[in-house]
């Protein structure tokens, strides 16, 4: 008869995943904080100029960012440690409707950019990049490969959370390299736009080939 007890090891993975989701929270804690004032302060000097005319567009991509960067930290949980029941595949269907809605306002947003062909394209990728990882999340999930969905959503959570992170080092890499001004998207602002998800999916991926060559040195299956 088949055990439901789980090893020590596979314990040790759920809370130190736990541990990693409540670090994510706290960034994404402040980036949600950031934008809540253009919920409660509909007007041009909560927008400012470079965004009210363009603010419908960026009230489709925040409200559904928040919400897929909620949900996805509560799905990477449910998924990673194996409970995939309805409170997952709800949560799943948010998570998708959010990034589908999101990403096409990020892309309106991006080529509505006036003189920052660099810097929009970077936002026009991580879009892309959004969109991608997710339908292949559902693809692989609708086709049984459950294996595949976990490390697509690992993928695409990962692509969501680079709009966190966009933030979070903006201001950092500013203090430690001086560069030019600009009221749109200076240097910095335009590595950003590429570095902020591309780099974090050539690490995730790394790590998930890593772990295959791993296991089949081993002689594992998985």
């Amino acid at each position: 008869m088949a055990s439901n007890s789980h090893s020590p090891t596979q314990h040790r993975m759920a809370w130190g995943l736990l541990l990693a989701l409540v670090v994510l929270a706290a960034p994404l804690a402040w980036f949600i904080s950031g934008a809540v004032h253009y919920l409660t302060d509909w007007s041009v000097a909560s927008y400012t100029a470079y965004y009210w005319g363009r603010r419908f567009g960026l009230i489709a991509h925040v409200v559904p960012g928040v919400a897929a960067s909620s949900a996805g930290l509560v799905q990477l949980w449910l998924g990673l440690t194996g409970r995939s029941g309805r409170v997952h595949r709800v949560l799943g269907r948010v998570y998708v409707a959010a990034v589908a809605l999101g990403s096409l306002a990020a892309v309106y947003l991006a080529l509505t950019i006036p003189g920052h062909f660099a810097y929009a394209s970077g936002l026009v990728g991580l879009a892309l990049a959004w969109a991608t990882t997710t339908a292949m999340a559902v693809a692989t999930i609708r086709t049984g490969l459950v294996a595949a969905h976990r490390q697509w959503m690992v993928r695409s959570y990962t692509v969501t959370f680079a709009f966190v992170l966009l933030r979070l080092v903006d201001q950092p890499l500013h203090w430690l390299i001086p560069v030019a001004a600009d009221p749109v998207a200076d240097q910095i602002g335009t590595m950003t736009a590429w570095a902020s998800w591309a780099v974090p999916l050539l690490l995730v991926d790394l790590v998930f080939q890593a772990r295959a060559v791993i296991a089949e040195n081993r002689g594992s299956p998985g």
